[in-house]
This record gives structure tokens, C-alpha cells and sequence, in this order.
């Protein structure tokens, strides 16, 4: 990060002034104080994804991954004054399963009732989240993480989730929703798993589940896990990776980012995975069985890809696809600004005119992000790579202003604070001196330069008042 930071104050100091006061935008549909807020609610995931039974060929089993962050549960003070936490809160989950009638089937999920229906299956889990002070429990990178299944035969279904959290006398209940189960040796078109590790042993391999479904994290690598159905030893696999357009859900195919034939190294036959549960996190054992099915294990380079949406198809020599599916790859500590075009357009009045901005934000919402990907391309420290880490450096920037420096009166990054901290970074030196008669005075010294601000109102509003070199 220290090569970024030096970009950065080279490129602002060559193109700006910091005595210039930052212009104020018309306030868009979307402001950034919005997203900041929406990043800020942590939610609960829940992924649903079904996989071969355990011995019968023709059951499937019917999973439920949730992960659900310390921060959306409501936690109480401890009365077991002997134990190390003093926070906890319980969570409930029962997933239950009803044969669906044929006239469910082809109803929206809002309009679909489950009374009266014939109960398939149901399943329960329940923990205890602890933690040891108040901070931890409003951690959003604390989880309960886990799976409930039940075994289906195929048919169609409707299926409900009910979640109690804490003393809640009353569960949360999803919408129904229905889903039809298809046995894996009649299946014609496999389906993708994806995960994050995978862990060689000597009789199986193990990995990690993503807990976020086929959401993926931008700029690293991960392994896809795809089911291939009548598999042919003599046959010939090919795997295409493919950008969809993710703008105003048009997933329109784009252009092929990737592809690669399969080899032997990339499938296991005659596997059934088992689903178990470890480290506060479930995975899959691929074990090797005399009646399994047959799966192709594929290293993603993801680490190359633009943060968007792609589908991942393997076809075989005739051309037929065998396994479709689609990923999104997506920043998991994002700058609050990218999650928006517009807001990411606007902060670039830091280090961007007018007119610069002016052209970047007109035309198609396609035409913007081109542009505005663009604009940084050429200002890529390291443009061999996908990720760009002035890019990133400078949004990071703006969100620690908005954290650190807002007021009551001022946004953090309007403030002059803000301005020098987006333009120059974090200082060498921060000095803050209370004289008896005069204002509060922070002084920020750089290598080269030193900025002087004073207080104007006690509550933390500061103006700068002096810019001098070293």
C-alpha cells in the first residue's frame, strides 16, 4: 500500500491546489451517506443448494447454508457470573417441507399457502452465540454459521424457513417457496458449488462452503466444485467462463474471459459428497464410493476477473452444455462509494475537474462505467493485475473521513480535514495544541509539506489555515 499512497500524492499535488475549497455536488437518488448505512446493517445469508443422498440414488438431499453475524442478533447481559462473557444470544432455525399441489406450481411465491399440504420433511438446528463484551456483540465479523437438510424424493415442493433469535416468542417465517427435486442420475444439467479452499488429503478433499451462495470474493482465485452428469471417460470437457452484463439486470453474455479443456486432474468419479461441519463453518467431503457421481474440480482464476457477474459452463465435444451456473464477484471490504456509479463518479472531484466529470457521467450506464473504469485504468500502478490499489487507496480514503472526520455541521469528506486526508493520506505526525488564548490547532506534518487547522466550533469542526512546505 505504501507504493499507492505515493502515486497518490504525486498525481494530487501535480494536478491540484489544496487551498481550493471542494465543490459540493446536487444531491443524487442515492447518497453516500445511504450506502454508508445499508453497509453498515449487516444481514443474515442464507443459501439453499441440494446434493446426491447419502446412499439412496434416487434421494436428493434439500440443504440450507445460513450465516447470520453477531451484529443482527439481539444479545443479553449474562447472569453466569462465572464465565468469561458477558453477552449471549440464542438462534433457532426449523426448516419444514410439504409436498407441493400441481396448482402451487404455477403461482408466484407470494401467493403460495402451505395449509393443508402434505408434510415431506423438516429439520432443526439451534446454538448459542457468546461473546465477552458489548463490542464483540455488535461484531460484523463474528458469525453462527451452519446447515439443516432433509432428505426428498424427486417431485415438486414448497418449503418455508422459520428463524427465532434471542427471546423472541414469535419466529421469523420466509415467504413459501417452491422448488422442484430432480435425482442426480436423471439429471441433464449439473449444477456449481463454489468455495474459497480446498484441502487435499490422502482419501478425500475437503471444502469450504461459501456461505453467500455463488457469490465469490473480488480478486482472489477460488475452486468451483461442478456435478457432470453422464459423464464419459472417452468424452472431452471444455470450460468457459463468460462476463455477463450485470446493468439494470440485463445478464446479457458479453465476451469469454476464460477457458480451459478438462484434464484427469480436474475430475473425481464415483463420489458422494458429505456434507459435515467444522470451525464454525460447513464443507463437503468429496469421498470416494463404489455408487457415486462424477464431479470436476476446477481452480477459477478469479484474481483476474473485473468485479461483475459471469456464468461458468463446461460443454462437451458435441458443443452440448452439460453444467451451467453463474458467480458474481464481488469487493468484500468495498469502498462505500463503488457500490454506486454515480457516487463513485461524483468523489472524483477531489483529483478530477468539471468537465473531466462532466464527460465520464454522460451517456448509457454502460457508456459511464466505461469511462469512469477507465480513468483509473490509466492510473493503474499496477496494470497487469485486475485490482487497482490507488483506486481502492483513494476510495478508502474518503470512507476514513467520513468515519473520523464528520460533524454535526460537516460531512467528513467536505471538511478541510477531510480534503488534505483524501489528497495526502494519513501523516506523518499529528499535533494538537489547546493555547489558553486562542482556538484548538491540530498541525499535520508530511515529508514535505505541513498543514495547520483550527478549531471553529466545540464539537470538532476544523478550517485550515495555513499550507506551508518543508
Amino acid at each position: 500500500m505504501k507504493n499507492s499512497k505515493t502515486y497518490l500524492a504525486t498525481l494530487f499535488v501535480i494536478l491540484f491546489s489544496i487551498t481550493s475549497v471542494s465543490e459540493l455536488y446536487a444531491q443524487r437518488n442515492v447518497s453516500y451517506q445511504d450506502l454508508a448505512m445499508r453497509q453498515q446493517q449487516q444481514q443474515a445469508s442464507f443459501d439453499y443448494l441440494t446434493l446426491p443422498g447419502n446412499d439412496d440414488n434416487s434421494a436428493v438431499q434439500f440443504v440450507v447454508i445460513f450465516h447470520v453475524p453477531y451484529s443482527s442478533l439481539p444479545f443479553k447481559k449474562n447472569r453466569d457470573r462465572s464465565s468469561e462473557n458477558e453477552y449471549f444470544s440464542s438462534m433457532d432455525l426449523m426448516l419444514e417441507v410439504f409436498k407441493a399441489k400441481e396448482a402451487n406450481m404455477g403461482k408466484g411465491n407470494e401467493n403460495i399457502s402451505v395449509e393443508g399440504l402434505e408434510p415431506a420433511g423438516r429439520a432443526f438446528w439451534a446454538d448459542t452465540a457468546y461473546a465477552k463484551d458489548y463490542e464483540s456483540s455488535q461484531s460484523g465479523e463474528k458469525f453462527l454459521s451452519g446447515f439443516i437438510k432433509v432428505n426428498l424424493k424427486p417431485g415438486s415442493y414448497n418449503y418455508v424457513l422459520q428463524m427465532k433469535r434471542g427471546e423472541q416468542t414469535d419466529s421469523r417465517i420466509s415467504r413459501t417457496q417452491k422448488i422442484n427435486i430432480k435425482s442426480y442420475s436423471e439429471k441433464k444439467t449439473g449444477n456449481v458449488l463454489v468455495s474459497p479452499t480446498l484441502t487435499d488429503k490422502s482419501e478425500s478433499s475437503r471444502f469450504i462452503l461459501n456461505t453467500t451462495g455463488n457469490t465469490v470474493e473480488y480478486a482472489k482465485d477460488f475452486y468451483a466444485i461442478a456435478y457432470l452428469p453422464q459423464y464419459q471417460e472417452d468424452e472431452t470437457y471444455t470450460l468457459d467462463i463468460i462476463k455477463l452484463s450485470a446493468l439494470q439486470e440485463d445478464t446479457t453474455k458479453q465476451n469469454n474471459v476464460f477457458s480451459k479443456k478438462l484434464t484427469g486432474e480436474n475430475i473425481k468419479t464415483d463420489v458422494r459428497p458429505q456434507l459435515l461441519h467444522t470451525e464454525a463453518k460447513p464443507y463437503l467431503n468429496l469421498n470416494e464410493t463404489n455408487n457415486g457421481y462424477t464431479y470436476a474440480i476446477i481452480d477459477v482464476p478469479n484474481s483476474k476477473f473485473e468485479n461483475s457477474l459471469y456464468q461458468l459452463t463446461i460443454k462437451n465435444s458435441a458443443g452440448d452444455i452439460v453444467v451451467r451456473d453463474n458467480f458474481r464477484s464481488q469487493w468484500k471490504d468495498m469502498p462505500t462509494s463503488l457500490l454506486n456509479l454515480e457516487i463513485s463518479i461524483e468523489m472524483l472531484r477531489f483529483i478530477a475537474n468539471k468537465e473531466t466529470i462532466r464527460k465520464i457521467n454522460s451517456g448509457t450506464p454502460a457508456e459511464r462505467e466505461k469511462r469512469f473504469r477507465s480513468f483509473w485504468k490509466e492510473r493503474d500502478p499496477t496494470p497487469n493485475t485486475e485490482f487497482n490499489e490507488l483506486m481502492a487507496e483513494y476510495y478508502q480514503r474518503i470512507d476514513y473521513t467520513y468515519k473520523n472526520f464528520t460533524t454535526e455541521n460537516t460531512i467528513g469528506y467536505n471538511s478541510d480535514r477531510g480534503e488534505v486526508y483524501i489528497k495526502f493520506g494519513s501523516p506523518e505526525d499529528i499535533n494538537r495544541k489547546f493555547p489558553k488564548d486562542g482556538p484548538t490547532t491540530e498541525i499535520w506534518t508530511y515529508p514535505d509539506r505541513q498543514f495547520i487547522f483550527e478549531a471553529t466550533t466545540g464539537f470538532g469542526d476544523f478550517k485550515l489555515v495555513s499550507n506551508q512546505s518543508r
